[in-house]
């Protein structure tokens, strides 16, 4: 059940002006043991980011197809590329960040899964060097472009999308957008407190702080993209924002896609129930 909190902020989203500016993260690299701990806990199949991570995996299937090279990134410990490439077996997969640390984390994790078609690289997402042109059927990306230290770097990191994806080629990236103000991100920062990880809370605090703006989105897809895709955000605030683009195929994964979603804890299931609403209201249609 949605609080009256949630109700006055959103009207606060609807009826003030822009007041927040954009704040950078204090570490463009999260590599900080405790905090990258606490995001790979995050994101477990019970873990705090479970909802999230299942919404988009579930969009993300409804457009890639056998045999796709699938380039994710800025992939994080891998919790999210792991549920995508063992829905996808037939499917090979790059995963791509920054963070050293990270890396190890996903490292284990593949091990531990026993995966084998995902291959994780050290790397730039705004320089994706070693990454041939037109080499890549989809690329994906998950809560990694506020990671960037500026707009400039955003623009580099489309430049490199549209350098690497087929003509035909299709993407699904998600991130977080700027609220209007302080205020706003105090209450939903305080509605994600309860019951998770200190450093998680404090991560989600700084990222959106760092987010970038639904507007500054669609100014990098009309210059690098256009025409192929589309942004999306959650409808009457930009708390999440989805690019995507690209012919959808039939959604054979939907049994087992339904029983990961049977499964999830009754938060993580509300996180996915609210996400599939807003953003359905916002026009993205739903996966499930």
């Amino acid at each position: 059940m949605l609080e009256l909190e949630f109700f006055k902020t959103l009207f606060r989203e609807i009826t003030h002006p822009p007041t927040l500016e954009r704040t950078p993260e204090q570490a463009l690299v999260m590599s900080d043991e405790p905090t990258v701990s606490a995001y790979a806990k995050g994101g477990r199949d019970d873990g705090a980011l479970a909802g999230a991570y299942l919404y988009h995996v579930a969009q993300m299937c409804r457009l890639i197809r056998p045999d796709d090279l699938v380039l994710d990134l800025g992939c994080g410990p891998a919790s999210l590329l792991a549920r995508l490439a063992q829905l996808n077996p037939r499917c090979e997969f790059i995963g791509v960040d920054l963070s050293e640390a990270m890396l190890r984390h996903a490292g284990e994790m593949l091990k531990q899964r026993g995966l084998s078609n995902i291959e994780l690289r050290h790397g730039d997402l705004s320089r994706l060097t070693g990454v041939p042109d037109g080499s890549v059927d989809m690329v994906v990306s998950s809560m990694a472009f506020h990671h960037l230290p500026d707009f400039a770097a955003l623009d580099r990191s489309f430049a490199e999308i549209a350098r690497v994806l087929k003509p035909e080629g299709r993407l699904y990236l998600t991130d977080f957008g700027r609220l209007k103000s302080a205020a706003s991100i105090g209450y939903f920062a305080g509605r994600a407190a309860a019951n998770e990880e200190p450093e998680l809370v404090e991560d989600y605090i700084q990222s959106l702080h760092a987010a970038f703006s639904k507007q500054e989105f669609e100014a990098m897809v009309q210059k690098h993209i256009p025409g192929r895709a589309r942004v999306y955000a959650t409808a009457i605030s930009p708390l999440l924002i989805v690019v995507t683009g690209g012919e959808r195929a039939p959604q054979t994964q939907r049994r087992e896609l339904s029983r990961q979603y049977g499964a999830l804890p009754p938060a993580r299931k509300r996180d996915y129930r609210e996400m599939q609403l807003f953003l359905r209201l916002g026009g993205l249609p739903s996966a499930l």
